[in-house]
C-alpha cells in the first residue's frame, strides 16, 4: 500500500470517527425513550395486583403461611353466621328454633368479627407494604409517561433533527461502505501486456 493509499484510509476513518460522533451528539439532544422502563414497570404492577389478590385469598406465596390460615378461618365463620342466619329468616321453622336460633346467631357473629378481626391483623403488615409499592410504582410510572410525553413533545417541534440525524446515519453507513471497498492498486490500473 502506498503511502497516499494510507493517507487515504486514514481520513476515511477520521471521517467516520467525525460522523459516529456528531450522529452520537445529534441523538443524546433528543430525551431518552422510556418506553422500556414504563412496560417494565407495568409488568411488576401486574405481578404486585396479582400478590395482593393472593394475599386476599390466602394463596400463592401466601398459601403456606397464617395468612392462609386466618382465611380459611374467615371463610368458616362466615358460611357458620349466613348458616345461621338463614335459620332464623326461615319461617318454616318453629318458635321455638328461631329462638334459639337468635342465640346461635348472635355466637356466629361475634365469631365471625374475631375471624375478620384475626384476618386483618394478619394481612395488615402486609398489605401495607405492598400497598406502598404499588404507590411507588404509580408514581414511577406517572413519571416516565410524563417524560415520554416530552419526547414526543420534543420530536414533534424539532423535526429538523431527525432529519439532520437521519442524514449523519446514511453519510456513516455510505462512509463505511465506502471504506470496505478494497482500494484500487496502481498495478491494477496498468493495462495490461501481452
Amino acid at each position: 500500500m502506498t503511502s497516499a493509499g494510507a493517507t487515504d484510509q486514514v481520513r476515511a476513518a477520521q471521517r467516520l470517527a467525525e460522523l459516529r460522533a456528531e450522529h452520537q451528539q445529534l441523538l443524546a439532544s433528543i430525551p431518552p425513550d422510556v418506553t422500556d422502563q414504563i412496560d417494565r414497570l407495568r409488568k411488576q404492577q401486574d405481578v404486585l395486583e396479582k400478590d395482593l389478590a393472593d394475599l386476599r385469598k390466602g394463596a400463592g406465596r401466601w398459601a403456606n403461611t397464617p395468612v392462609r390460615t386466618s382465611y380459611e378461618d374467615l371463610r368458616v365463620a362466615s358460611r357458620s353466621h349466613e348458616e345461621n342466619l338463614r335459620r332464623v329468616l326461615d319461617p318454616h321453622r318453629g318458635l321455638l328454633a328461631r329462638h334459639r336460633g337468635r342465640g346461635s346467631l348472635t355466637t356466629s357473629a361475634d365469631a365471625l368479627q374475631a375471624a375478620e378481626r384475626a384476618w386483618q391483623r394478619t394481612t395488615e403488615p402486609h398489605a401495607r407494604l405492598l400497598e406502598g409499592e404499588r404507590s411507588r410504582f404509580a408514581a414511577q410510572i406517572v413519571e416516565f409517561e410524563d417524560a415520554r410525553q416530552a419526547r414526543a413533545d420534543f420530536v414533534k417541534t424539532h423535526p429538523e433533527l431527525i432529519d439532520h440525524i437521519n442524514q449523519r446515519h446514511r453519510a456513516i453507513e455510505a462512509q463505511q461502505a465506502s471504506s470496505r471497498r478494497p482500494a484500487l492498486s496502481p498495478r491494477r490500473l496498468q493495462p495490461r501486456r501481452r
